[in-house]
C-alpha cells in the first residue's frame, strides 16, 4: 500500500470515531490532531525502519508492517478520546465496540486504561524477586556456615577424643593466620638467642635453671564415680609442660613514649634481673615486645604458688609444675585509657603461645590467665592474685575465651569469693564463675550434703593434692634445698619492683 492510499484510509478511519463528538468544532479539532499525530508518528517510523533496513528483509517485519501502522493509528486515537471525551472508560470502550473497532485496538484501550496497575504491579514483581535474591543468599549463606561449623567442630572432637565439657572450648574463635604446629619450629640458635619460623625471637641472655618438673595428671571425674577427684594416682610422674599462664609484672608503668625510651630499658632490665633472682617465670615480653626466656622450658618457675585448673578430663593443681609461666611486663592497675600493652606485646605474645604450644602440644584448653587459676586455701577464696581475671586478649593471642570457662577452682573445689575479691576485681567476676557454683551446687545436692559440707571436704582434698605435687617434686634428685623453694613458691606472682 502506498503512503497516500494508507493517508485516505486513515483519514477515513479517524473520521469514523470523529462522530463520537457532537458539536462539530470538536468533531474537527479532534480530526485535525489526531492526524497530525499520525503523520508524525509515520513519519518517526519510517525514519527508523530506514536507519534500519534489514527490518524488512525479515518475514515478520515485512509481513505485519501495515498492521503494526494501524495498531500505532488507533493507540492515538484511543489517546484522544480518553484526552477530549468526558465519560467514562466503559463507556469508551462501548463505543469502540458500536463502531466495530478491531479487537486489538479494544485490548490496547483495556491495557491503555489499566496501565497504571500494570505500572504497580511490575514494581512489586520486580521488589519480590529482589528480597527473594536476598533471601536465597541469606539461606545460602546461613547453610554453608553451619555446614563448615559442623565439619570443624567435628574435627576438634576427633582430635581430642572426647567431646569437652565447657562450650567455650569446643568453638575456637576466628583468627588468621591459621596455627598449625607444623608451621613453628627452630631455624636458628646462637648463644644468645633463638629463631623461630613464625618470626619469632626469644632472647636467653637472662636465662637460668630451677628443678625439673614433676607432676601428675588427676582424673577430674574422681575416677571412681566419687564426689570428688580422686587422690588416688596410678598415672605415670610427668615432666613435659601441658599449659601456660599468662601474668602482668605489676611494675611501676612509665608512659611508653619517645622520651622515656632510656628509663622503659632501664626498667625492663631491672625486673629481669629480679625475676631471675626468684625464678619467678619461664618467660617475660617487655613493653617493647622482645622475648626473653628466663627459667628453662622444661624446669619449673615459681609463677602459680596455689592454684587449679582443668579439663574435660584431666585435673592439674599446683601449676608451677605442670604449666609454663609467661609475664606481660604491665599491671592491672594502670589508669583507665591508658594502654595495657603495647602492640608490639599482643604481637610477641601470640608467637610465643605459637612456639610453646608447638614445641609441647600444649592444647587450646590450657592456656589460661593467673586470675582464673590462682586460689587462697587458707579462706577458700579465688583470684588471690588477680592478674589477668578480666581483659586478657584470648583472641588475640589465637586462643578461646576462659572467662566463659567454670574454673575448677568453683566448679569442683568449691571456692568461693567475698566482696573485697569482688571489689579487687573492680566490681564484677568473671561469666565462668556462677557456671562454676551451678555445677558445685549439683554436686552437693547429688551427694545428699550442703554446698558448705562439700566445702569443707573439698578445701581438705586440696591441700592434700597439692601435698601430693610438693612429693612428687621432693623425689626428684635435684631438689636438694626443698624448704627454700616452697618458701619461694608462696612468694605472690608479680610482686612490685
Amino acid at each position: 500500500m502506498s503512503k497516500a492510499d494508507s493517508t485516505l484510509i486513515y483519514s477515513q478511519v479517524v473520521e469514523r470515531y470523529a462522530h463520537f463528538f457532537a458539536r462539530p468544532e470538536e468533531r474537527l479539532r479532534f480530526l485535525t490532531h489526531t492526524l497530525t499525530l499520525q503523520a508524525a508518528s509515520r513519519a518517526r517510523f519510517d525514519e527508523f525502519v530506514g536507519r534500519h533496513p534489514s527490518l524488512l528483509r525479515r518475514k515478520f517485519y515485512a509481513r505485519n508492517y501495515e498492521r503494526l501502522l494501524d495498531l500505532w493509528l488507533y493507540r492515538l486515537i484511543i489517546r484522544e478520546l480518553g484526552r477530549l471525551l468526558p465519560a467514562s472508560a466503559r463507556t469508551r470502550l462501548a463505543l469502540l465496540r458500536q463502531h466495530k473497532a478491531p479487537l486489538a485496538a479494544r485490548l490496547y484501550f483495556g491495557f491503555y486504561q489499566a496501565r497504571h496497575a500494570f505500572h504497580a504491579a511490575f514494581v512489586l514483581c520486580v521488589m519480590a524477586a529482589l528480597f527473594g535474591v536476598y533471601t536465597a543468599t541469606a539461606w545460602s549463606a546461613r547453610n554453608a556456615s553451619a555446614y563448615l561449623s559442623k565439619r570443624f567442630e567435628k574435627r576438634v572432637l576427633a582430635s581430642d577424643g572426647v567431646p569437652s565439657s565447657n562450650a567455650a572450648l569446643a568453638h575456637p574463635v576466628n583468627h588468621l593466620p591459621d596455627y598449625r604446629p607444623e608451621k613453628v619450629w627452630l631455624v636458628e640458635q646462637k648463644d644468645t638467642y633463638e629463631r623461630y619460623s613464625n618470626g619469632g625471637r626469644i632472647l636467653t641472655d637472662f636465662e637460668t635453671e630451677n628443678h625439673a618438673r614433676a607432676f601428675v595428671a588427676l582424673p577430674r571425674d574422681g575416677g571412681g564415680g566419687g564426689d570428688s577427684p580422686a587422690l588416688k594416682v596410678s598415672a605415670e610422674v610427668q615432666s613435659a609442660p601441658v599449659g601456660i599462664v599468662y601474668h602482668t609484672s605489676e611494675s611501676d608503668m612509665l608512659p611508653f613514649t619517645h622520651d622515656n625510651s632510656d628509663s622503659l630499658e632501664a626498667r625492663t632490665r631491672g625486673l629481669l634481673e629480679y625475676v631471675r633472682r626468684h625464678k619467678s617465670y619461664n618467660y617475660v615480653i617487655d613493653r617493647f615486645g622482645q622475648i626473653h626466656r628466663i627459667v628453662r622450658d622444661d624446669h619449673a618457675a615459681h609463677h602459680a604458688g596455689n592454684s587449679v585448673w582443668a579439663d574435660s578430663r584431666s585435673l592439674y593443681v599446683g601449676l608451677n609444675e605442670s604449666f609454663i609461666g609467661v609475664c606481660f611486663e604491665s599491671s592491672m592497675t594502670v589508669e583507665s585509657g591508658e594502654e595495657r600493652l603495647s602492640e608490639a606485646q599482643i604481637v610477641s605474645g601470640r608467637v610465643l603461645t605459637q612456639i610453646l604450644r608447638s614445641r609441647h602440644g600444649i592444647d587450646d584448653a590450657h592456656c589460661v590467665a593467673h586470675g582464673l587459676v590462682s586460689v587462697n586455701p587458707a579462706n577458700m577464696l579465688i583470684a588471690y592474685h588477680h592478674d589477668w581475671a578480666r581483659n586478657f586478649p584470648f583472641e588475640a593471642m589465637g586462643l578461646s575465651d576462659k572467662y566463659k570457662v567454670a574454673p575448677a577452682s568453683v566448679s569442683l573445689f568449691g571456692f568461693t569469693y567475698d566482696d573485697d575479691v569482688v571489689e579487687k576485681l573492680g566490681g564484677a567476676l568473671w561469666s565462668g564463675v556462677k557456671a562454676g557454683e551451678d555445677e558445685f551446687n549439683e554436686r552437693a545436692s547429688r551427694a545428699n550434703l550442703t554446698a558448705d559440707e562439700l566445702r569443707q571436704r573439698m578445701r581438705t582434698r586440696f591441700r592434700e593434692q597439692m601435698n601430693l605435687t610438693h612429693r612428687l617434686r621432693g623425689t626428684r634428685p635435684r631438689d636438694s634445698d626443698m624448704s627454700r623453694r616452697d618458701n619461694a613458691a608462696e612468694t605472690p606472682a608479680g610482686s612490685r619492683l
